[in-house]
């Protein structure tokens, strides 16, 4: 059995830029959340979000026998033009390394258990019960040091590992920056309207997250 600190010591070897385990669960009060979102009709035409919603609420459905899930980071930066298939590079290159080390018993399950914004999985919420970080009032995925210019993937095991870090709670504190400065008034405090989206509208759009103080560094350069 791994611990969580073997596996991130694998995940920066292969290139990863952070990584942490949360445990496979199901999701509560994100289904309760989304579900009334979705019948707001604020999702746009995201209608993919209408379908598969026990699976993305509960991994366990998604994949057969999950017990963990080790969640990694990915800079912006380090993703080069696709950063789905870099991601799941690291991803499949992370559990070939563990599967050497552990002498080919690592459990996992014969189907499709790496991924990265292409599956029904809650990943900004399962990164921050892994404790890398929180989900901001801009509704991104926000890493106290690396900021939300970061993409996630997924490799889910059919075993359990030793060791959690503790969740993140919110740490926007007062500010509210990325909502007064939204064009479009598509951000509250507990809401994101993706119809008024500019970035969802037309893909060109961060002001979001060049106004999150977590950021400044990053845009800065």
């Amino acid at each position: 059995m791994f611990t969580i600190d073997n596996i991130r010591i694998s995940a920066l070897q292969v290139g990863l830029d952070a990584c942490s385990v949360a445990s496979a669960t199901y999701y509560d009060q994100d289904a309760q959340y989304m579900n009334r979102w979705v019948a707001q009709g604020q999702h746009g035409n995201m209608e993919y979000l209408e379908h598969n919603c026990d699976k993305r609420y509960d991994i366990r459905l998604l994949v057969p026998g999950a017990v963990s899930v080790v969640v990694c980071l990915l800079r912006y930066e380090n993703c080069g033009h696709d950063y789905h298939r870099t991601m799941k590079s690291k991803l499949y290159e992370l559990e070939h390394m563990l599967m050497e080390q552990s002498q080919h018993t690592l459990q996992v399950a014969n189907t499709q258990h790496i991924f990265c914004d292409s599956a029904p999985v809650l990943e900004r919420r399962i990164a921050q019960d892994a404790g890398l970080g929180f989900i901001g009032r801009n509704h991104q995925f926000i890493h106290p040091v690396l900021g939300s210019r970061v993409h996630i993937g997924e490799l889910v095991l059919n075993e359990d590992v030793i060791g959690r870090d503790q969740p993140v709670v919110n740490s926007c504190g007062q500010c509210t920056q990325c909502i007064e400065a939204c064009p479009n008034h598509a951000l509250g405090n507990e809401e994101w309207d993706a119809t008024k989206c500019v970035a969802y509208i037309t893909h060109k759009c961060e002001i979001c997250q060049i106004n999150c103080p977590y950021n400044e560094s990053r845009f800065s350069k």
